[in-house]
């Protein structure tokens, strides 16, 4: 009789093999965990080296706007440059995963700002096909109702980024059609424009929320930005220009069917100058870019009629480092101005005025967090100066760490209407270090005095400097958001100023009656 095999017989070498198939995914997971940090070193390494050093100044600013220019039909805080953009969204009124979005209200008007930010997508709000909101009210524009409601409690206007079509949206909803697949037009564009329209009526000031609420017509939405960096973000209107652009003129014609005060706002084109051409197309109308479906209509149309605001994005450092060249908030904006004054008068029947407003609606130094706390909070202030002094009438306050928020505090409160913003070197006496400097005249024409910011030049070492004042007693404000009384000999005071070498902290003296 043959013995039976131990049922331990073979297993031996079997656990060795399963030790060693074991071993060799530990190695290969480690060793993919060690080349995932080794890019994300080098490419950390490779934003902190190109971390710009000096920054374009506007070589033609846009001059400070008059009465007469003011947009938003008298809405409280609407004039406001400074628009809140923090958190998450999930386009339809509230944060990523089912996140609330209060916090980041209470966030911003703490921060003293009066504008917040909402994206809303097609796609999230009509999965199904268009809504009668005549026949009940939908979840996804219940939540989008609590937002607008929440907004209004505490007093921030809402740049409302719809309708969002590709990007995080994903596209349009199924039962639209595409003109292309994997691209943004839908093939029911009357739809798209018909959807804006809802949105419009649904949130304008003394439209169907505003009524229910009480608010009259005190408060609403009334500045739409169209889509998210349409030209190549994810889905999006890439090859589609002139697509985008009859989007953008039939979406606006249905929302100023709604309000006729409504402000309209795009393209949101992100920082590369891949986009420039895209942008160019838009404007072009005897172009005719866009989608096989477009050509075949044969109907031009052109963004530039339809736009009250040019909008754009740029993230300084992270744009920076990974585009050819420095890519600072003064290079984006000339090379975004340029393109609307080149195409302003090519097309007959499709002309426009000189744009003069000139959003900037995302983007912080990186998202990446490169630079320090104290840098990025020294940022802020020069980032606004910068901005404001080139005539960009609103900037994006998106993401602030815990320093950056004092620093932004600081800055709204002393300049909450920053306009003109002019150069000023000539107007200091620098005994040591390079610096740039700004000053605001307090009353304008009356000249109560001044605002000025100063800050070192980075790597240019600290700097000593004689400022001329108006008045006996003025003050001095940090980043960190403290204030500091100075009394003036002879009309003048001395500030001396830590340099750094990549970002140094500014400082801002106010000169004016009881500062």
């Amino acid at each position: 009789m043959l013995n039976e095999p131990s049922p331990n017989v073979g297993s031996a070498p079997t656990r060795r093999s399963l030790a060693r198939r074991v071993a060799r995914g530990c190695a290969w997971g480690c060793g993919g965990l060690c080349l995932l940090f080794a890019v994300a070193l080098a490419l950390l390494l490779l934003m902190i080296s190109r971390t710009p050093k000096s920054y374009t100044r506007a070589a033609d600013p846009i001059p400070a706007p008059g009465a007469s220019e003011s947009l938003g039909g008298g809405l409280d805080g609407f004039d406001s440059p400074y628009v809140g953009h923090t958190g998450s969204w999930d386009g339809k009124g509230g944060g990523m995963f089912g996140s609330s979005k209060l916090g980041d209200l209470d966030l911003e008007r703490a921060m003293g700002l009066r504008w917040t930010f909402m994206c809303v997508y097609w796609r999230a709000l009509e999965p199904e096909g268009p809504v009668d909101l005549s026949r009940g009210v939908p979840p996804a524009w219940r939540e989008l109702d609590a937002f607008v409601v929440a907004a209004h409690e505490r007093g921030l206007n809402i740049l409302m980024q719809a309708p969002v079509v590709g990007g995080n949206a994903g596209g349009p909803p199924a039962w639209a059609g595409r003109r292309e697949p994997g691209k943004s037009a839908p093939a029911n564009m009357a739809a798209l424009a018909a959807f804006a329209g809802k949105l419009g009526e649904r949130y304008r000031p003394g439209g169907t929320l505003a009524r229910s609420q009480g608010w009259g017509d005190h408060y609403g939405v009334r500045a739409w930005e169209l889509d998210n960096e349409p030209e190549g973000y994810f889905t999006s209107w890439k090859g589609q220009a002139a697509d985008y652009a009859e989007f953008a003129t039939l979406a606006a014609r249905s929302l100023r069917a709604a309000d006729p005060l409504a402000v309209i706002v795009g393209p949101g084109l992100a920082a590369g100058k891949h986009g420039l051409e895209w942008l160019a197309q838009t404007l072009d109308a005897s172009a005719m870019a866009g989608s096989p479906a477009f050509r075949a209509a044969g109907v031009p149309y052109s963004l530039g009629p339809v736009a009250d605001v040019v909008s754009f994005h740029n993230y300084e450092g992270l744009d920076s480092a990974f585009n050819e060249g420095v890519r600072t908030i003064g290079d984006v904006f000339s090379d975004v101005r340029a393109v609307f004054e080149q195409a302003e008068q090519r097309t007959p029947g499709l002309t426009y005025p000189r744009k003069r407003e000139y959003w900037h609606t995302e983007g912080n130094f990186d998202f990446v967090g490169v630079l320090s706390a104290g840098r990025r909070a020294a940022w802020r202030f020069q980032f606004f100066t910068r901005a404001f002094a080139a005539g960009i009438r609103k900037v994006a306050v998106m993401d602030p760490t815990p320093a950056e928020q004092l620093a932004i505090r600081a800055y709204v409160s002393a300049l909450p209407n920053p306009f003109p913003l002019l150069p000023a070197n000539p107007e200091l006496t620098a005994r040591h270090g390079k610096v740039a400097a700004f000053r605001h005249p307090i009353g304008g024409a009356s000249a109560k005095g001044n605002v000025w910011i100063i800050w070192p030049l980075a790597g240019t070492g600290d700097a000593v400097l004689d400022l001329a004042v108006r008045h006996e007693r003025v003050t001095l404000i940090t980043v960190t958001g403290e204030s500091k009384p100075v009394t003036a000999g002879s009309g003048r005071v001395t500030l001396e100023l830590k340099g750094d070498a990549k970002m140094a902290a500014g400082v801002l003296v106010l000169d004016g009656p009881g500062n």
